[in-house]
């Protein structure tokens, strides 16, 4: 899959991502731009994996897990010395026991984007086009 970034106007930080056939603001925080920007969008893809998983998981195991809401809290003042926090802060709504609150906090804590940042060696390359 290729998402795709294009300037929504020459000179500006504005541009605009289209993943999967929709189209995604993307720019700089403020005082340069109004967001979402990168950082959101990863902090974002957390999120919505951990949720993602854990309604697809209660479905399959006939749990009854109703939605998922989930805060994901950033602390990113350590980021230039390498470490970036994520929390994520799970909200599960249901008629729930307390073991399968545990289970789905397992669960979420195996999702495949938490393990994308936190186990996997993700390799970028970067190069031009002609």
């Amino acid at each position: 899959m290729t998402i795709t970034l294009r300037a929504n106007a020459p000179g500006t930080l504005q541009y605009t991502a289209q993943a999967e056939g929709h189209d995604l603001p993307v720019a700089m925080p403020a005082p340069l731009g109004e967001g979402p920007d990168p950082h959101d969008y990863f902090d974002t893809a957390l999120g919505g994996c951990k949720a993602l998983t854990l309604m697809v998981y209660a479905q399959r195991k006939q749990i009854p897990l109703q939605s998922v809401d989930v805060d994901v809290v950033r602390d990113g003042s350590e980021e230039r010395r390498g470490v970036y926090r994520l929390t994520a802060q799970l909200r599960l709504n249901g008629d729930l026991t307390e073991a399968q609150r545990e289970e789905l906090l397992a669960v979420a804590e195996k999702c495949p984007i938490h393990k994308l940042m936190t186990a996997v060696d993700v390799q970028v390359s970067t190069i031009l086009q002609p």
